[in-house]
């Protein structure tokens, strides 16, 4: 060979090999020189000119060229050299042929120089095998066939990853492209090796190689069975690697071994046994398991496999799972649920599984805590649906066990099996344990409380000794179970149902905790909904109490639970029940706890009104027995109230009992100490005066809002007139006489109490009305106290008794008192705006008297009208002397006002007529039909200033009748000469120069023609007197539909005996004298009786629905619409409620209807409650706007006088333009005067 290299560098030209093509030939003899015997840096520079020849000339034999270099990589050679001479190699076998000879030339050389250096020779072995296609020379190469070499090379594997990426590498291509030309001992050489390298690699792609490796050795079906553990083992440890790379490998590993016929069951197998002994690789054998579970019931043909395996191995697969249950890492726990999980849907747990303590060991072991929760729950369903009797107590024990994961369904499980199993009713022995068991497992719940209360009322018929049932309620009432839903109706079934003794002995042993208190309070209305429970509601009762007084200066939360029932406490005989607080919406909005008021309240705040509390339902309220609870009185918590007011132990407690005593205090009978009421008077009225406790510290409040409530609260008072001194009547009257002078706010509440008080207390209203009378005059200015004034002068005037020291000087600060109003609505009609009235809208008015309005033109139009009564009902009281007195001081206010305003004109005509008569105006309804209409009169008028004068003479006698007509009366007078015996007749001319011709007064003679008669006789349809109509109707006990309240033909005794005192019986037949409201006068329709009150100025039509007849068939609504037609286009009616519910004002409903005066007896007493409810819109100005209280005697005096002022005040609100009938007259006088002249 080196003869033919030699010959390459001669200088002839003939054919020599290697022979070099192109224009850059290499100088042979300084090229081989140089190799031989040149420097290092000298070969490097030769090498790199073969390299470079190689690459760009075309060599004829380039294994020549490697031979004269290859010496070069001799280990003794420096490490550059042999670089360069690894490089050269490398060229030399890419760009050589692939001849068997010239490979193993190659093959021997790396195997002489590079057997050392493993990163040289596995490249060059690399490019010399097609990266490890092409080795089947290489392998049957002796002495060194590949396969010992490699084997030697895998043994002595360094430490270094990218050595070992390099060699491993080209180990798995040779196996992966001639893994059948290997001998077998050294397959199982390179597997061995491998599973045992594999396991300690640190490196990923390392561990890729190796894994990459055995899948090529399982893919060929080579894999000997007993190095199934170690790979299943290895693959398992792997997977916990969470590498993807490395889990796309181990995937394909695994589904190759389970596809696998030959391998299938014993890779299951061999993974139940990596799981019980070798920890590390847990997770990745879960993986296998669960990759066999999917494939459990495929069609597939690899899903048949593993079906048949996973049904033979399964007891296998369980026990590797109870020895991993004991497992405290979460991720092997959520693994081991889930593949439970996973044989429970597939069907792989036998009743044989369920029936073994193994499988619920295992199931027990596992941390309920650290898992996956959704699907050990449903394991846990899985398991409940399989449940049977067998193993019923394995899965409750279980569910106990994890109680913090179990649904509802599962906790519905165990209790159903607790009361389906007995196991805490008494006959089950250990019942306490199992109760003790239950609670502390499951802690206080709504469902254990259900089970302690099924398992009590199952016992309560066998039990023999009390104290069983005894330590069940003694369970129950465990302050952890007081906040479960539905404990308190749990709580009171149990109370109802044990008995008397047991009850007394509980509850002396029952804790005063706010809480437990509100569930106390809600037993107590459930054991007053019968009356057998007299015993325990008496018991229970006086324990609250108690709580009251014990918790008002410490607990004030407690204290407020146990006020709200006490509160409601009302008398029924010798009982007491319990209702729902009302009227005290306006007493809630003083104290800025309104909220359908607008009361904007913080969270801090200990009530509020309305209010829905739980432990204080409506329903319950509404149902209480009235025979339930047997208590005379009340006197002990009148006591607490009164330390509540007296020393003001804090603001919440003080204001809610000011807010809601005061309806309470209206039945008398609760509170029959004298002495407690006159302390608690004395308290009530230094209060008014401002004398407050020193602690006294109103939140959020001014004291002339305190002021306000203790006005109202002060209404009750007249509920315990007979018990109180002069003294203290007095005391009373000047306390509100002083708060009237504090602020505007308190006004309209003092003017409502002294107004109640002219017929209540008349004595002390008679002894102050002086300084009463200056206030009004002098220091109420504001508009909004116009109406409540005018209303106690009205209460005033129909109180003779109390107005018998007047002097004139008072009278005369009366008139001006109207005056001014007058003056004011007169200066401020046109800034104020008219109120659009809606009548469809129906709603019901709730805000309180006090609540600031709006002054609009309807109102300012009833002050002027009330103001013009006013003038004239005082006027009338006065007798004829003192009249004389007052006429001038009137009609020269009247002309200061202007009298060419008709109102002024018409009162002055009324002032001047009424001066000197004693006879009070004229009642007549209308007048009798125009006269001149007999045979043998003759008739002639006159029309003067104000009047029409007509005159009848006889023309045969000398009788006459004078009709004198004005806006405010119709006057007829008959004249007949008395100095003759007998006289001529006189003609109407005669008496009219007699009556007028006196100089001063001109009348001017009425032309008589259609026109005018059709104008009188218009007047004469015009009433001298205001009509209004008023509804009365009886609603009695139990009654709550309209057909059962119109229905009623009769009422109460005290119903009777109001209407009889209310005015006159009159006859309804042939009326014509009086008002009748629109009831028919022809023929009985509407009854034949009704009642009718008339004064001077005004007359009263009652439609009284019992005076009216309901139709004699029932099945019809004839009579009911009838009564509802007259009432419902009543703007007031008067309702006589002994229903025992409180009052719906929509209960007739009408659009008419405005206002309804509401007559409540109170029980016990001869006091009434009347309440005024108002449509939506109507300011509170009347003075039961917030209810009163109202004797027997003064009821029918009272209401009379309020209905008649709300009529007056509807009848103006719904029509701006409405007018008195003295104006209308006397705007049909002028007019008819107008055109005679």
């Amino acid at each position: 060979m080196f003869k033919s290299i030699s010959k390459t560098f001669r200088s002839k030209p003939t054919l020599i090999q290697p022979s070099v093509v192109g224009t850059d030939l290499i100088n042979q003899k300084e090229v081989l020189s140089t190799l031989k015997d040149g420097s290092t840096s000298a070969k490097i520079t030769a090498i790199r000119q073969l390299a470079h020849s190689i690459k760009t000339k075309s060599i004829s034999s380039i294994p020549e060229l490697w031979f004269l270099a290859k010496q070069n990589l001799d280990k003794s050679n420096p490490q550059s050299l042999r670089h360069e001479t690894f490089n050269l190699l490398l060229i030399c076998i890419q760009s050589s042929d692939h001849s068997v000879p010239t490979k193993m030339s190659y093959y021997k050389d790396i195997l002489k120089y590079l057997q050392t250096d493993l990163s040289y020779c596995i490249q060059s072995l690399e490019l010399l095998t097609d990266h490890g296609r092409e080795i089947y020379d290489l392998l049957i190469y002796q002495p060194s066939p590949l396969g010992k070499v490699l084997k030697e090379k895998l043994n002595k594997l360094t430490s270094n990853h990218e050595l070992q990426i390099e060699f491993l590498n080209f180990l798995a291509e040779c196996l992966k492209f001639n893994f059948n030309l290997f001998d077998l001992s050294d397959l199982s050489t390179y597997l061995a090796k491998i599973l045992q390298t594999a396991k300690s690699t640190p490196n990923i792609d390392v561990l890729s190689l190796h894994l990459q490796i055995i899948d090529t050795y399982i893919s060929l079906g080579s894999v000997p069975s007993v190095s199934l553990y170690p790979i299943i083992q290895l693959i398992g440890a792997s997977k916990n690697l969470k590498n993807i790379q490395i889990d796309h490998i181990c995937n394909s590993m695994l589904l190759n071994l389970l596809s696998s016929p030959n391998y299938s069951l014993l890779t299951l197998v061999s993974c139940c046994e990596v799981i019980e002994k070798e920890p590390g690789s847990t997770l990745g054998c879960f993986h296998l398991i669960q990759t066999y579970l999917h494939y459990y019931n495929d069609a597939t043909k690899t899903g048949k496999l593993v079906t048949d395996v996973l049904n033979s191995t399964k007891h296998l697969v369980l026990n590797a799972l109870m020895v991993s249950s004991r497992s405290q890492d979460r991720e092997i726990a959520d693994s081991t649920i889930s593949l439970i999980l996973s044989m429970l849907e597939h069907g792989l747990i036998s009743d044989r599984h369920l029936m073994s303590s193994q499988f619920w060991d295992l199931l027990s072991q596992v941390d309920g805590t650290r898992i996956d929760t959704d699907a050990f729950s449903k394991v846990l369903d899985h398991l409940r649906t399989l449940s049977r009797p067998l193993w019923r107590d394995n899965l409750v024990s279980l569910l106990e066990k994890h109680k913090q994961v179990l649904s509802p369904d599962q906790l519905d499980f165990v209790m159903e099996t607790y009361n389906m199993e007995l196991r805490c009713m008494t006959v089950t022995e250990n019942w306490q344990q199992n109760c003790e068991s239950l609670v502390s497992t499951f802690g206080k719940s709504h469902k254990v409380l259900s089970v302690l209360e099924t398992a009590f009322y199952e016992s309560y018929s066998i039990v023999e000794d009390p104290q069983d049932l005894k330590y069940y309620v003694q369970l129950i009432i465990d302050p952890g179970f007081w906040e479960v839903e539905d404990y308190q109706e749990t709580l009171a079934k149990l109370l109802l149902a044990v008995d008397d003794a047991l009850f007394q002995n509980l509850v002396s042993e029952f804790p005063q905790s706010c809480l437990f208190v509100k569930h106390l309070v809600y037993s107590l209305l459930v054991l007053c909904q019968g009356s057998r429970n007299t015993v325990k509601t008496k018991v229970l009762f006086d324990f609250l109490f108690k709580t009251a007084v014990d918790t008002l200066k410490t607990d004030h939360d407690t204290f407020l639970v146990v006020a709200r029932l006490l509160i409601s406490a009302r008398p029924k005989g010798n009982y007491l029940c319990f209702k729902e607080v009302d009227n005290v919406e306006g007493l809630c909005d003083n104290l800025g706890r309104n909220t359908n008021t607008g009361a904007q309240l913080s969270d801090t705040v200990k009530w509020k009104y309305p209010e829905q509390l739980a432990y204080f339902p409506s329903q319950l309220l509404k149902t209480c027995n009235s025979k339930a609870l047997q208590v005379s009185d009340l006197s002990d918590w009148l006591d607490l109230v009164i330390d509540v007011f007296e020393n003001f132990v804090d603001w919440e407690v003080y204001s809610f009992v000011l807010g809601h005593f005061c309806p309470q205090m209206a039945c008398s009978t609760l509170f029959p100490s004298i002495q407690q009421v006159s302390r608690l008077l004395r308290v009530l009225c230094n209060q008014l005066q401002l004398k407050f406790p020193w602690s006294f510290n109103p939140v959020s409040l001014s004291k002339a809002d305190v002021q306000v409530a203790l006005i109202r609260t002060l209404s009750s008072i007249p509920a315990y007139k007979q018990n109180l001194s002069r003294a203290e009547e007095d005391l009373l009257i000047s306390s509100v006489i002083s708060a009237l002078q504090s602020w505007d706010k308190t006004g309209i509440p003092c003017l409502h109490f002294l107004n109640v008080s002219c017929y209540e207390f008349p004595g002390s209203i008679k002894r102050f009305l002086t300084p009463i009378l200056t206030i009004l005059q002098t220091r109420l200015s504001s508009p909004t106290t116009s109406g409540p004034i005018l209303d106690l002068l009205f209460s005033l005037s129909e109180l003779p008794s109390l107005l018998s020291n007047l002097t004139i000087e008072e009278y005369k600060r009366i008139f001006a008192i109207a005056f001014k109003y007058i003056e004011y609505s007169q200066d401020t009609f046109q800034q104020k705006k008219e109120y659009d009235v809606n009548f469809a809208d129906s709603a019901l008015d709730k805000l309180p008297s006090t609540q600031s309005f709006e002054v609009s033109q309807q109102l300012l139009l009833f002050l002027t009208t009330m103001s013009y009564r006013a003038i004239c009902g005082w006027f009338l009281k006065l007798s004829v002397d003192h009249r004389n007195q007052m006429v001038e001081f009137i009609t020269k206010h009247l002309t200061m006002l202007g009298l060419d305003n008709t109102k002024n004109q018409v009162y002055y005509e009324a002032i001047n007529r009424l001066s000197y008569s004693e006879s009070n105006l004229n009642p007549t309804f209308m007048v009798e039909p125009a006269l001149g209409t007999e045979k043998d009169y003759q008739t002639e008028s006159w029309i003067t200033q104000n009047a029409i004068l007509t005159i009848c003479s006889h023309e045969k006698t000398d009788k006459s009748v004078v009709v004198v007509r004005r806006p405010t009366s119709t006057d007829r007078f008959e004249v007949k000469l008395s100095n003759r015996k007998s006289s001529p007749a006189l003609g109407p001319r005669f008496l009219e120069s007699q009556l007028f011709n006196l100089g001063n007064t001109k009348a001017v003679p009425l032309q008589m023609d259609d026109q005018t008669r059709r104008s009188i006789a218009v007047m004469d349809r015009m009433p001298v007197v205001n009509l209004e109509k008023v509804g009365v109707v009886y609603i009695g006990p139990g009654q709550t539909t309209e057909r059962e309240i119109l229905g009623n033909q009769f009422g109460s005794r005290q119903y009777e005996t109001f209407v009889t005192k209310l005015g006159n019986l009159i006859r309804l037949r042939n009326c014509k004298e009086y008002y009748v409201g629109g009831l028919d006068t022809q023929n009985d329709l509407d009854g034949k009786y009704t009642v009718h009150y008339h004064s001077p100025v005004s007359h009263v039509c009652y439609h009284v629905t019992t005076m009216m007849p309901r139709c004699k068939d029932d099945d019809t609504d004839e009579g009911i619409s009838s009564k509802k037609r007259h009432i419902g286009n009543d703007f007031v009616n008067i309702y006589w409620n002994e229903s025992g519910e409180s009052f719906d004002f929509h209960k007739i409903a009408s659009q008419f209807n405005f206002v309804s005066l509401v007559i409540e007896p109170c029980e016990g007493t001869s006091l009434y409650r009347v309440k005024l409810y108002r449509k939506a819109g109507i300011p509170g100005i009347f003075s039961p706007s917030h209810f009163k209280l109202i004797s027997e005697e003064n009821l029918a005096s009272y209401i009379r006088n309020v209905s008649s002022l709300c009529g007056q005040f509807c009848d103006i609100w719904t029509n701006p333009d409405w007018e008195f009938s003295w104006e209308r007259r006397y705007k049909q006088l002028q007019m008819i005067k107008a055109r005679a002249n």
